[in-house]
């Protein structure tokens, strides 16, 4: 047992950093807070990053499993995180905000994310979602005064509530049926309706996580009332976390539903027998309904927090397609690579995109919108410039990685059969290119209006100490997008 606890050594780390940023937090001056915790959560993001390569496929008490596809993802949940300290060194920097405990707790939200990718049972992964969420309702509210911010945080707070009773009851019925809580357990004989039942409780609860439609009413006002920092983390982490779950939930109902030996790598392809019709429209719905929301309602938006919302809610309709390839309903047949590579693309564009918008949104984040911003990108031109790489990939431009994730997962869906669906998906991504292509001609277009920001512009000496660690970040993500293109072997696929 203790042999197989290094496969948790990257959790590990994280909590440990997320507890250390915590414990020192009192000790020091308000204006050393937001100097010395950022470095220090970077710190041991870092030592998570180099203990994953000592993470090799393994089972820890049936409760965890680490597998090549999990190691990946954790470490697109550890950048995302990355990205989310430095842009919330920022804006809490920039604010003077007096207190430090936001950095701990986005460190203990990252660490129940990666614990989201590993869990093979149930309980353990909600209390992972439980991990991951209750940090995040106290970042959205950090702001305690911004009426959107205490909008945001309640609708988030009961919605998130009912959501996890819902999972909860869902994870009794599939006790009740199998007499285990494992994600592989044996139906009992008579009881595949309470199973059944059970399973369409737990998937909700997981697409309510990850803001797909028709369970995303809660996305673009909870976007909004945060910070454009938390926003960025939550858009990537949160559901890099919930999507990858509910990947390892959907192989383990069809392993179940079908009789056969259990199954925990993801790495591995999946035949199964006889697969579901039901949930097989289940997903197509989720998918074009989450494609034609976001694509249509992010049109209509000002707000960039908004506009990536709506992002979110698209892009979750894309990755749901991932669930029926290469081949469900014809052979049965299931390889996740295509939807789990482009998660990851998705997750480090809009956490890079969004990092790097906090950086040129003003004191409390009042010039996100896109007649503020514009110009933005001249006066900061190296963010702004991995902002457009992270906003190209978001939009499937060649040579960024969102091309090459598009271009796959449509490629299997054509294969699979499903040509038509990948042609609505192929024309949504199109309208939503407009966005995105927007936001990054916005930023280099002719500014209105030089003048700095009630010292909020970077022209403010006091303001570099919080700025070095963000721009790091941003120049990762983009550089990444890149490397990930060129070799996209190392994301999962060939």
């Amino acid at each position: 047992m203790l042999s197989n606890l290094v496969y948790l050594l990257p959790v590990i780390f994280v909590v440990l950093g997320g507890m250390v940023a915590l414990a020192a937090e009192p000790f020091l001056r308000d204006e050393n807070k937001h100097k010395v915790l950022p470095w220090v959560a970077a710190f041991f993001i870092a030592l998570s990053v180099a203990a994953l390569y000592y993470a090799k496929t393994e089972a820890l008490l049936n409760l965890y499993a680490m597998d090549p596809v999990r190691r990946v993802l954790c470490a697109a949940i550890l950048l995302c995180g990355f990205l989310g300290i430095s842009g919330l060194q920022w804006t809490l920097g920039r604010e003077q905000f007096k207190g430090g405990e936001a950095y701990g707790l986005m460190m203990l939200a990252t660490s129940g994310a990666m614990l989201m990718t590993q869990a093979i049972d149930f309980v353990a992964l909600f209390i992972a979602m439980e991990l991951t969420s209750f940090p995040i309702y106290a970042l959205v509210g950090i702001r305690r005064k911004d009426v959107n911010a205490n909008e945001g945080v309640f609708k988030y707070f009961v919605s998130g509530a009912v959501f996890s009773a819902i999972f909860l009851y869902g994870v009794s019925l599939i006790y009740g049926a199998t007499g285990s809580t494992h994600f592989c357990g044996h139906v009992l004989e008579g009881r595949m309706a309470i199973y059944s039942v059970g399973m369409l409780f737990v998937i909700a609860g997981l697409l309510f996580k990850a803001g797909a439609a028709p369970l995303h009413f809660w996305v673009a006002d909870v976007y909004t009332g945060a910070s454009v920092a938390v926003t960025g983390f939550m858009a990537a982490v949160v559901k890099v976390g919930a999507l990858a779950a509910l990947g390892t939930v959907w192989v383990s109902v069809l392993v179940t539903r079908s009789g056969a030996e259990a199954v925990w790598n993801l790495a591995e392809k999946v035949t199964v027998a006889n697969p579901s019709k039901p949930l097989f429209y289940v997903v197509l719905v989720v998918a074009i309904l989450s494609m034609v929301i976001g694509a249509f309602s992010g049109l209509a938006q000002k707000s960039v927090r908004r506009i990536l919302a709506f992002s979110a809610v698209m892009n979750a309709g894309f990755i749901v397609i991932g669930l029926l390839v290469p081949n469900y309903l014809g052979k049965g047949e299931i390889q996740m690579g295509p939807m789990f590579y482009f998660l990851i693309t998705y997750a480090i564009a809009s956490a890079g995109a969004l990092t790097g918008i906090a950086y040129m949104s003003g004191k409390d984040d009042c010039k996100e919108n896109l007649e503020d911003l514009q110009g933005a990108g001249r006066r900061r031109p190296f963010v702004a410039l991995g902002v457009a790489v992270c906003l190209a990939s978001l939009a499937g431009l060649p040579p960024v990685a969102g091309f090459l994730a598009k271009f796959t997962l449509f490629t299997e869906a054509f294969n699979a059969d499903l040509g038509w669906l990948a042609a609505i998906g192929f024309g949504l991504s199109l309208v939503a290119a407009v966005y995105y292509l927007r936001i990054a001609y916005v930023l280099f277009a002719p500014a209105k209006d030089d003048k700095c920001c009630g010292g909020d512009h970077i022209c403010c000496k006091a303001n570099y100490a919080y700025v070095y660690l963000l721009r790091f970040a941003v120049a990762v993500s983009a550089i990444a997008l890149l490397v990930i293109s060129a070799r996209p072997a190392l994301a999962l696929i060939g």
